[in-house]
């Protein structure tokens, strides 16, 4: 093992003293889920209101509503393609008689890739929000902000 340098020794870039930035009071945001967009069918429409609620003081309404609706609106097909394969079957007869994954089995397994990717754009997991920089948000429920404010 070797020894530690002197000090005096040492050559390359110092590291410089960092600043030190005094902790604040962490901000309470209040926020309320934003309505689903209509043309969403009921699984869809759920995920949407879930994924907000999960998210609340997070996701901005201006700039996160488009990739919130597509994730829904894949969730939403990916139920009702799983639907049909559950009453089909996986397999199906192909055409030369022969037994074949149904066609919509290839079809899900995309959706699924999708929904991965936009699941960690969003920071649906705890990986994602890690790897996102995402620190819990503490959220104040109406009641909560009407108790604090009334004291």
């Amino acid at each position: 093992m070797s020894q530690k340098k002197n000090p005096e020794a040492r050559t390359g870039n110092a590291n410089p003293p960092r600043e030190v930035v005094p902790l604040t009071a962490t901000e309470v945001v209040v926020a309320t889920a934003p309505a689903a967009p209509e043309h969403l069918d009921d699984v869809a429409a759920r995920v949407w209101a879930d994924v907000w609620s999960a998210g609340l003081g997070f996701y901005v309404e201006a700039t996160d509503s488009h990739t919130i609706e597509r994730y829904a609106s894949l969730q939403g097909r990916r139920r009702l393609f799983l639907d049909e394969l559950e009453a089909d079957g996986y397999t199906t007869v192909g055409s030369q008689g022969q037994l074949v994954m149904h066609p919509l089995a290839r079809v899900v397994s995309e959706i699924e890739g999708k929904l991965v990717a936009l699941e960690d754009r969003l920071g649906l997991s705890p990986q994602a929000r890690l790897n996102l920089g995402i620190s819990q948000v503490e959220v104040k429920s109406k009641l909560d902000s009407y108790l604090s404010t009334s004291q």
